[in-house]
């Protein structure tokens, strides 16, 4: 598993940072730039199509996860079933490991759109989807 971090590690640093960057600019943008910006018939205009993509997001996250967690199960039945074939022993673990990352994703995906939303929320852009 350390070997498996070295290597994912380097790759997706710049993506990390890149989303760690735009967090704090989000978050440290003051409401004075937000203030105002979007009138309430706007907002309560655009809380259908709020809703909805809300739902539609949760949604493809939830059959993400679904996805992801099958793959799981997949891979763990087809280590099971190897037996002695170290070769496919090998693509059962890899297909594991590449479960677990998908889920990872998810879950990630999860927290960037509820903390985008919760921002949003805060600032007055839109209403509360759910």
């Amino acid at each position: 598993m350390r070997s498996l971090t070295r290597r994912f590690a380097p790759a997706y640093l710049p993506l990390i940072a890149g989303f760690a960057a735009t967090l704090l600019l989000i978050t440290w943008v003051g409401p004075v730039a937000a203030a105002d910006s979007v009138p309430s018939g706007a907002r309560e205009a655009l809380a259908p199509v709020t809703k909805m993509i809300a739902t539609l997001v949760a949604i493809a996250i939830g059959l993400g996860i679904a996805i992801c967690g099958a793959v799981i199960v997949w891979g763990g039945i087809e280590k099971t079933l190897a037996g002695a074939n170290t070769d496919a022993e090998h693509r059962a673990q890899k297909r594991i490991t590449n479960g677990v990352m998908g889920l990872v994703w998810m879950v990630l995906a999860g927290v960037i759109v509820s903390t985008i939303t919760a921002i949003a929320v805060a600032y007055g852009l839109i209403e509360q989807p759910f």
